[in-house]
């Protein structure tokens, strides 16, 4: 065995103390961009709070939301929504959506906790309105701002497939697998997530609800 020098042996200490974590130091947390993530997690409603009234249940691993109250076009009133405990910036939302006959939802999208959500930041529309015109108040609009290309929209009672692209200013929503509305958004960079119930006659269920930060 090869003997070491005092000195040699004290400047190795020292080398490897260095390179240890200090005592009650906390490592820096790994990003989650890049990285898809569930945001329900198909038992209950952890990560999520109910706003402003609104009946939110778990049933068959999804969220179903009934009861809804309050909503009107006035930016400035709130009606009833769940929403993320986490804003978000640039993201791609994927969601799976089934509404009832008479049903009225939306997915609001960099909204903050102010006044009416979908003026915040925006709303996509959800109605079951297949084979209508479309509007700014149609399935994939960009509620009251752009209306889609196209209405993808199934019947009610089947499911409906969501996928939201937001970066930087930059909107994209496919709709069922078609792209409907591609437009600059620039009215909020970030905020919450929001699943709308519109009123008492609406019963929209929701499930399959995945997020990648960007």
């Amino acid at each position: 065995m090869m003997n070491r020098s005092p000195k040699l042996l004290a400047a190795l200490l020292l080398t490897t103390a260095l390179a240890l974590p200090f005592p009650g130091c906390k490592s820096k947390p790994k990003s989650t961009r890049g990285l898809s993530a569930y945001l329900f997690n198909g038992k209950n409603l952890k990560g999520w709070a109910p706003i402003n009234g609104g009946t939110w249940t778990i049933e068959e691993g999804t969220i179903v939301g009934r009861n809804g109250q309050g909503w009107a076009v006035d930016p400035d009133k709130s009606g009833s929504w769940l929403r993320t405990d986490k804003s978000y910036g640039d993201f791609l939302l994927e969601l799976e959506y089934n509404l009832n006959e008479n049903g009225n939802s939306g997915v609001f999208i960099r909204s903050t906790l102010d006044k009416n959500p979908a003026f915040t930041g925006y709303e996509i529309q959800l109605l079951p309105d297949a084979g209508k015109p479309v509007s700014k108040g149609s399935t994939g609009s960009l509620y009251d701002v752009v209306a889609p290309l196209r209405n993808m929209s199934k019947p009610a009672g089947e499911w409906n497939r969501i996928r939201v692209l937001a970066k930087g200013s930059k909107v994209q929503v496919h709709v069922n697998g078609v792209m409907v509305v591609d437009t600059d958004a620039p009215r909020s960079t970030k905020g919450f997530i929001g699943l709308q119930v519109h009123d008492d006659k609406s019963i929209v269920k929701f499930r399959n609800v995945r997020i990648t930060e960007l």
